[in-house]
């Protein structure tokens, strides 16, 4: 009987002088991956778990069928069977079964498939939301997801930590690229007391990297029965492991995709786009575009703030019980968004014709523009301390620092405002236009054109670190070169994002890191930006090139977009809730909760003017699912007032499984509503 052919693809099991070997390739006769099954099966009984084959065997079975191949072999009690079978997208379903077949229960089981690749060169590798590279801009002093170095390292993670339940693998051989992805699909055990267990995936680093899909078990920094709980905090875990009574059946669904790779570095792209076709849920309907503007309004409303001159909107609510007590102040950009929400404000105002948003707006621009100037022309503090009545801004190594991010978020936004203003022809102070200009001469005293994470007050660089933070401000230069009507500033903002294509997203030697303030490392926020200024470059020029930057960028922010919802623990909020997690996206490799940070309108807007039907989906997937959690009225997910919505949710075990927190930043407030307010004017125009 011939090996399973499917496509190009071609798998078979076959006995060999050797035993059962697997062998994945292609039908032109190159060959991917070929193993002794034996090799790939682990089997370890107590604790702590051991990652080694299979022990001694009794013997192998095969059967070769025209659709299916199947073998199995028996150790000590434990038996083992494995399924391939392809299916019409020619991917590989490869299904392994364990039972145990003895009279007594096996307890401290872990079970699994490790399927080593060997000594490849030039290697990538993709965990979504955990795992980019090996992370190579993570903080080395902080514990944060690594597989590390050969040998001993490695990390294994409970499924429901991974946005898409797999790992992807690039190598080169000889002067090919190939890639290998590994996906799961989860299957839940449930304990009597409403426990949700799933298994485990990872890497260990042994001669080369070894992909390991497990019944539970865990790793971390090639240690044993270690999870990841916390920011850069790990425990010691008893949890992971199997129990089978007698004659019952351990399950493991599993799909291998693999194929030759173009471009070095974009592999990961794959797994994306089989994960996207693979799981079919559609997420949550949620909340309409209407009711979530006029919840996310209330929000807005209480964070409004005036006395005297001094107005804005504040970073916390100031009413009691509306989560922890903080100190009242404006924070532009980050979690901020300050001036973000005076657009949002008077978006609202314009399209109701309600001249007191608008006004409110007027006031918190030039509230900001009249007090934030630091010494160094074109260069604004990032907040303003309310009780105190003091302009300061971020610190790093104990001296004051403004944030490229924050700062380049601030002035995009400050260049919303004014193409609003001027969309309705409301008069726009020369004040703003001047702020404008002199912001973006500060920026183009970058010497390479890029963007140090920040900068001290003299306008030095606050760090050397190679960073994706500064991006912002190139989506604020791109922007600025239509309201400034300059198109040599166009040209340079292009030449800009090119720097930061090179140095991130050509190969992802380096992928997108250090956005997120609070976390040294790989995040999502810093490809969203590249994203969405990819996504303005091309609304202007319309080039191939440019499109294929934003192509690149969102299957990049796609690996952290979850595409399955993990049960969640009976009697924990999020049960209860009948939460959904398809759509929600994760944060960075050291924060591994979900929010509603996401360039929902972006994504929709290229996918629509591309006629990218997935892209499109994508989008409006995470417009409903990022509803979920939003107050509809007060007591709702413990806010005393309707459209507050808490910063994180806890989908896995990180901090508190099943739960949402009430820590409320503005910034979720602003960036849902900013992308619903798009989208709204996006369908009116159409």
């Amino acid at each position: 009987m011939p090996a399973l052919t499917s496509g190009p693809r071609q798998a078979e099991l076959r006995r060999t002088p050797e035993g059962v070997v697997l062998q994945l390739g292609l039908t032109d006769g190159r060959v991917y991956f070929e193993r002794p099954v034996a090799s790939l099966l682990t089997c370890s009984t107590g604790r702590p778990w051991q990652p080694c084959p299979m022990p001694e065997t009794d013997g192998w079975w095969i059967s070769r069928r025209p659709s299916e191949h199947r073998a199995g072999c028996r150790s000590g009690p434990v038996a083992v069977e494995l399924r391939l079978s392809f299916d019409d997208a020619d991917r590989l379903n490869l299904e392994v079964r364990w039972r145990n077949t003895g009279r007594r229960r096996l307890a401290d089981l872990a079970v699994g498939l490790l399927l080593d690749l060997g000594r490849v060169k030039d290697s990538q590798l993709t965990m979504p939301g955990l795992i980019y590279n090996d992370n190579p801009s993570a903080d080395p002093t902080r514990a944060v997801p690594r597989v590390g170095p050969a040998p001993g390292g490695g990390f294994v993670a409970e499924e429901d930590r991974l946005p898409i339940p797999g790992v992807n693998l690039e190598w080169r051989e000889g002067r090919e690229r190939r890639w290998l992805s590994l996906l799961s699909r989860p299957q839940v055990r449930r304990s009597p007391d409403g426990q949700v267990r799933y298994g485990s995936l990872g890497v260990l680093r042994q001669e080369g990297p070894v992909i390991a899909s497990l019944s539970g078990v865990l790793m971390f920094d090639g240690k044993q029965d270690i999870r990841y709980v916390s920011k850069a905090e790990t425990a010691v875990t008893e949890d992971g492991y199997l129990t089978l009574r007698p004659g019952e059946t351990y399950t493991q669904q599993l799909v291998l995709d693999w194929g030759p790779q173009e471009v070095r570095g974009h592999a990961f792209r794959h797994l994306v786009h089989t994960a996207r076709d693979l799981f079919a849920d559609p997420g949550s309907d949620g909340l309409g575009i209407d009711e979530l503007i006029a919840l996310k309004t209330v929000a807005l409303d209480n964070r409004w703030y005036k006395s005297g001159t001094v107005a804005g909107y504040t970073k916390f609510s100031e009413i009691p019980g509306n989560g922890p007590e903080k100190p009242l102040h404006f924070l532009y950009g980050w979690t901020g968004q300050a001036l973000k929400l005076a657009w949002c404000d008077a978006q609202i105002g314009f399209t109701s014709r309600d001249r007191l948003r608008i006004d409110r707006c007027r006031a918190a621009v030039d509230f900001y523009l009249a007090g934030s100037s630091t010494p160094t022309p074109g260069l604004r503090h990032n907040s303003y301390q309310v009780t105190t009545r003091r302009w300061i801004s971020f610190r790093a190594g104990n001296r004051p620092m403004i944030s490229s991010r924050a700062y380049g978020e601030t002035i995009t936004d400050l260049v919303d405002i004014i193409m609003l203003f001027r969309r309705y022809d409301e008069p726009v102070p020369p004040s703003w236009l001047d702020a404008l200009e002199e912001a973006v001469t500060f920026l183009r005293g970058a010497p390479d054109g890029t963007f140090p994470i920040g900068w001290r007050l003299d306008g030095t660089p606050a760090a050397t670190t190679v960073s994706a933070a500064g991006i912002p401000c190139v989506l604020a230069a791109l922007k600025a070169s239509d309201v400034l009507d300059e198109p040599v500033l166009l040209s340079e903002a292009t030449t800009w994002l090119s720097r930061y294509y090179d140095q991130h997203a050509r190969t992802f030697d380096r992928p997108f890191a250090r956005s997120t303030l609070d976390a040294a490392c790989e995040d999502k926020e810093a490809g969203m930006y590249y994203f969405m200024a990819a996504y303005e470059l091309f609304r202007r020029t319309a080039d191939p090139l440019h499109s294929a930057w934003c192509e690149v960028a969102a299957d990049w922010l796609l690996t952290w977009v979850y595409v399955w919802s993990p049960e969640q623990d009976a009697g924990t909020p999020l049960h209860s809730a009948g939460f959904n997690a398809v759509g929600w996206p994760a944060v960075s490799v050291q924060n591994h909760h979900l929010d509603v940070f996401f360039p929902t309108f972006e994504l929709l807007a290229f996918g629509l003017a591309t006629d990218r039907p997935e892209y499109v989906a994508a989008a409006r997937t995470t417009l409903h699912a990022l509803t979920r959690g939003i107050a509809t009225s007060g007591g709702d997910w413990n806010f005393p007032l309707p459209g507050e919505q808490g910063e994180a949710v806890f989908q896995t075990h990180w901090q508190r499984r099943g739960h949402t927190n009430t820590w409320n930043p503005s910034w979720v407030i602003a960036v849902p509503l900013a992308n619903a307010l798009h989208i709204q004017s996006l369908s009116a125009d159409a």
